[in-house]
């Protein structure tokens, strides 16, 4: 899923380059030009979206959210591929259903990258309150796309949850790199050898942590230790 995703990212920004580059360069920004640079941007988009909660779900963190996110990716893609096309975006209803789909699929791609970060048990409060944070502000958004509001107190409202979200989510990163990880994981990244037997051919050798190759047969093993007397390994194609 990561590789197809990763390559439509790809493909789908060197397009949208090479629109804006033949646009700017002519001078022409036609319809078709710009639903074509549209719809690479949306494929980008949403392609980048799944991709985040793609990420989380490989690693098993909270399908709560990285499922749902790769849903919302899906109908992303079916809502606005066609709508930039056929122009329904021009239609209230759809229109507001194309932003709100948006902004949901950023905040669970969000949330989703977030849970990347660990913490340990005593810190774990501060990536809940940025999921909390992050989830507030979707919603605050998608309501004023809905309901069309724009008071003042929404605005306000809406400034307060933004720099909550900001500060919770910027703090996720940081107190993960500064020693907030689980001990487990901790203790783990000492370890950079560890000597086990092929378990194709039974070979033993000592090798690094990570993506091995066996010396006598050649089979792709991966290697991760887990904790800090726990190891596992899985094998891959060779």
């Amino acid at each position: 899923m990561k590789r197809v995703l990763l390559h439509t990212v790809i493909a789908t920004l060197v397009l949208a380059a090479l629109v804006g580059i033949y646009v700017f360069l002519l001078g022409s920004f036609g319809k078709t030009e710009a639903k074509i640079l549209f719809t690479t941007l949306a494929v980008s988009y949403f392609s980048v979206t799944s991709l985040a909660c793609a990420a989380a779900y490989e690693k098993k963190r909270y399908p709560l959210l990285s499922l749902p996110g790769l849903a919302l990716g899906v109908v992303g893609f079916l809502l606005f591929i066609p709508s930039i096309w056929a122009e329904w975006f021009e239609i209230e209803a759809i229109g507001k259903a194309m932003g709100t789909v948006g902004v949901i699929s950023f905040s669970f791609a969000q949330a989703c990258l977030l849970s990347l970060g660990t913490l340990e048990r005593r810190l774990a409060w501060v990536y809940y309150a940025a999921v909390a944070s992050v989830i507030a502000l979707a919603a605050i958004i998608s309501g004023m796309i809905v309901f069309e509001a724009h008071g003042e107190w929404v605005v306000r409202v809406l400034g307060v949850v933004g720099i909550l979200d900001g500060c919770f989510s910027l703090c996720v990163p940081i107190l993960y790199w500064l020693g907030g990880k689980p001990s487990g994981e901790t203790a783990a990244s000492h370890y950079e050898q560890i000597e086990l037997a092929c378990p194709r051919c039974a070979e033993w050798a000592t090798y690094s942590v990570g993506n091995i190759r066996c010396r006598k047969c050649s089979l792709v093993i991966r290697v991760q230790i887990e904790g800090a007397a726990d190891r596992s390994v899985s094998e891959e194609s060779p």
